[in-house]
């Protein structure tokens, strides 16, 4: 079967590299094909299995990619004459392998999205992919209780897919409290693979919030000890909350980030998103130069900020840093930067 996730714009090439790493060995996977914000892949093993992809925003089971699409209203019957003919029986299985609940009569709801001049309307192809399912029997809902049948032109490319991941998946439903300010959970665990995880880490968020960044690195691996701190008592009292007795070693502070109360020379990665309102250049040179006091010689350090500017800057005017990598991430909505620094060998 073909299926595809949805990533947080670029961050296309860490999922590719996550997707390889687990399922790239084995003869079930293949990628297909990749685009922004999207990758698409031949999966033949367990779906279940890929709802543990972290660093996908949804998961998708295609049911149908249709090529060639054209300007013209007769694209609108390429897309009905493709959906007639697809034999649903093996897609329903996959549904309730994955804990989907699926009525006798399905239930479901359309999602169209179309880019791109047209001969036809949005609501037209809307219409097309509601009727054909109405007349294969599926009963129309307003709510989410159904399946989330995507339908999507892009280019000259038709994709219908059905929604595999429920609406909390990038959220990880075992974190309990988030805050107004939280990472995603998807882009932390980015950063953390960013940093390179290695099984003797001494791991530290100094900027923890809710402990998204630090959890992300409990899930990913072994790791020598975590440390995290906030400024905000709330975001303390939101991380033990999350953290529960689960991932030991670990210890969390309520600090402040610019008089860390940690021996130098003492952490092998730094990884923590910079809060909105540190803008000050002063203030961000202090932090980063806590940041190098504390980093062992040869470690990483990677931040996301939404003011990549100012922090690019200061990271440049630091001899004792390099910067290895900058990510642009987000849509235009909201945009960010992750920079991977990494520290020289003699400090």
């Amino acid at each position: 079967m073909i299926y595809s996730i949805f990533v947080i714009g670029g961050l296309e090439n860490i999922a590719r590299q996550e997707l390889n790493s687990r399922f790239g060995e084995t003869k079930d996977f293949k990628i297909i094909l990749r685009k922004p914000r999207r990758i698409v892949f031949q999966f033949t093993g367990n779906p279940k299995d890929l709802l543990s992809i972290r660093s996908a925003e949804h998961l998708f089971l295609v049911i149908r990619h249709i090529p060639k699409i054209t300007r013209s209203r007769s694209s609108l019957a390429s897309i009905r004459h493709s959906l007639n003919r697809f034999n649903f029986e093996e897609v329903m299985t996959i549904c309730r392998q994955v804990g989907l609940r699926i009525k006798k009569r399905v239930q479901f709801r359309v999602i169209t999205r179309m880019a791109g001049f047209r001969n036809f309307q949005k609501r037209d192809l809307h219409q097309v992919v509601e009727r054909v399912l109405i007349e294969r029997g599926w009963k129309l809902s307003d709510s989410n209780s159904g399946l989330d049948v995507w339908n999507e032109v892009y280019g000259d490319d038709a994709y219908i897919s059905i929604r595999l991941s429920t609406s909390d998946f990038a959220q990880r439903s075992r974190k309990q409290i988030s805050l107004s300010d939280s990472i995603k959970p998807t882009l932390a665990y980015s950063m953390v693979r960013l940093s390179r995880p290695q099984p003797n880490d001494i791991f530290l968020d100094p900027m923890c919030g809710a402990g998204t960044i630090l959890l992300e690195r409990a899930n990913s691996g072994r790791y020598r000890y975590l440390i995290g701190g906030d400024l905000s008592k709330s975001a303390i009292d939101a991380t033990l909350n999350n953290f529960g007795r689960q991932h030991q070693p670990c210890q969390f502070f309520y600090w402040n980030v610019q008089s860390l109360p940690l021996q130098p020379n003492s952490i092998d990665k730094i990884v923590c998103n910079f809060p909105t309102d540190i803008q000050q250049q002063e203030l961000i040179k202090n932090c980063l130069d806590k940041f190098n006091y504390l980093i062992k010689p040869s470690g990483n350090i990677v931040l996301h900020t939404t003011h990549g500017v100012q922090l690019k800057k200061m990271i440049n005017q630091q001899n004792t840093m390099k910067l290895r990598q900058q990510v642009n991430v987000g849509d235009r909505e909201s945009q960010g930067q992750i920079f991977v620094i990494h520290t020289k060998l003699h400090k």
